[in-house]
């Protein structure tokens, strides 16, 4: 049998993951240099030097800056290890005579509690064992330990926080997005949360690899998604401008009402992008911005009210609207020729819209998108798969 011993010596020895960007290795390192110079600088000025920097605070500098998204890196992980690992080394100092039985048992105890009370922080074991090694043999004053690994564990979070969110312009403690609301308002969850990975299968792999997995479910779910649209991005190769409308009815700010309204009845579309006289996009009009003007939602009320608005008012003053600019949205979501469609997909998705305004680099708009032409372009797509 032919061995390659370089492939096989490269394959065991590193690691099978993407490295950091040269910005990331950057403000890793720069995060941990100056959490430890503040752990030590708030350290100092504690009367009579009673504390000081204790060595694990360097590998969870590591782990908070380097892999702050990671669910070690979070504060109850953190806390937990550093007081699982005190209480187990304290013990096993207490009632474990011989030194090197008590630094393998308080190890393995403080693995088992951190598993245990899911506070999984790699720092916890090398503190235990730094613990028994520092007071085996003499008296540990309890309340001073439990005081030492205190003052350094909220040194390093507050630093944590403090830099990660204010220096290096990260989230910190890492938070789960929340969950996407139906636009519509209705119990099921946006189109493209109702197929595809979800928690629940996450939950499921996670059970059956019967291992710990350095990583949360947003992140794994994110890592799907992403993948999925550059998979998706591969074989699809087109982008917003090549299937977008380029002849786009569109109104201006100063549009009249009951224009705008023949303009959607007219060409039957439920949108009209509104922009300024450099064509550049200031806001949408739809269907739904007139029957926000609506209260009486009733058939024959509906009728009168929405040809009272329709119907323009004479003279200087008005106590209605009576131009486009007063009703429409001006929050508005688009995308740009270049956009991948599988980023147009997604943004449909999450923000529930039907039509989605393509500009340019000065916000010119230059088409527009729908669902139909999202359909057809899939649909072209299928059919030259089941030809080739």
């Amino acid at each position: 049998m032919h061995w390659n011993l370089p492939e096989r010596v490269r394959h065991l020895l590193l690691a099978d993951t993407p490295s950091m960007s040269r910005a990331e290795r950057l403000r890793s390192a720069l995060g941990a240099a100056l959490a430890i110079a503040a752990c030590a600088w708030a350290l100092a000025l504690i009367p009579a030097s009673a504390y000081w920097l204790i060595a694990p605070l360097g590998a969870s500098a590591v782990i908070l800056f380097a892999l702050s998204h990671s669910p070690l890196a979070q504060p109850w992980p953190v806390v937990g290890a550093y007081a699982s690992a005190t209480a187990a080394a304290l013990v096993c100092l207490s009632w474990v005579p011989h030194p090197f039985a008590s630094a393998a048992l308080s190890v393995g105890l403080t693995v088992w509690l951190m598993a245990r009370f899911n506070c999984i922080h790699p720092p916890g074991g090398a503190l235990a064992l730094m613990l028994v090694h520092e007071y085996h043999g003499a008296h540990a004053d309890i309340p001073h330990v439990l005081m030492l690994v205190a003052a350094n564990v909220l040194c390093l979070l507050l630093a944590a926080l403090i830099i990660n969110n204010g220096v290096l312009r990260r989230r910190y403690p890492h938070r789960a997005e929340a969950p996407l609301r139906n636009r519509h308002q209705t119990a099921d969850e946006v189109p493209l949360n109702r197929s595809g990975l979800n928690h629940a299968d996450l939950a499921h792999a996670v059970r059956k690899l019967g291992s710990f997995v350095d990583v949360k479910s947003d992140d794994l779910v994110q890592l799907y998604n992403a993948a999925s649209a550059h998979a998706f991005d591969r074989h699809m190769g087109q982008t917003c401008g090549d299937i977008m409308s380029k002849d786009v009815v569109t109104v201006a700010f100063a549009t009249d009402l009951d224009e705008a309204w023949n303009l959607l009845r007219r060409h039957k579309i439920k949108t009209l992008p509104v922009v300024d006289k450099f064509s550049r996009l200031v806001g949408v009009l739809s269907v739904a911005d007139y029957l926000r003007q609506v209260d009486d939602v009733t058939s024959a009320g509906l009728a009168v009210t929405l040809q009272g608005l329709l119907k323009r008012t004479p003279g200087d003053y008005s106590s209605k609207a009576e131009v486009v600019g007063q009703i429409m949205t001006s929050a508005v979501i688009c995308v740009t020729p270049q956009t991948p469609l599988s980023d147009l997909v997604q943004q449909l998705s999450r923000h529930g819209l039907h039509h989605m305004p393509v500009v340019d680099e000065s916000r010119r708009v230059v088409g527009i998108v729908t669902h139909s032409d999202v359909t057809a372009a899939l649909y072209r797509r299928l059919l030259a798969v089941r030809q080739d």
